[in-house]
């Protein structure tokens, strides 16, 4: 299912999920891919992995695809709790109105 998001779509994300283009090793970490995955990935054996990198890479692909799709899911179940809050504030005051 996540593999399915777009590429631009996703190297927006890591971009801003990163703020940066790179994906250094103690970044990998925080985001719990594991040093192997990390060194396969990185074609060049820079210090760092380059967002072509993550993106070629099906491993990282995908576990980017799945962090985009919980942070969407998030946004989503916050955004109709507040309009649940906004209808709920709108029928109060109709009803004090009345």
């Amino acid at each position: 299912m996540s593999t399915n998001i777009n590429a631009n779509v996703l190297k927006n994300f890591i971009v801003k999920t990163l703020g940066a283009d790179k994906l250094t090793q103690n970044q990998a970490q925080k985001f719990d891919i594991a040093q192997d995955k990390y060194v396969e990935a990185n074609k060049d054996e820079n210090t760092y992995l380059e967002l072509d990198e993550i993106l070629a890479d099906t491993d990282l692909y995908e576990q980017f695809a799945t962090m985009y799709v919980e942070e969407q899911d998030k946004e989503n179940e916050a955004n109709a709790e507040k309009e649940k809050e906004e209808v709920a504030k709108v029928q109060d005051k109709g009803e004090s109105k009345a």
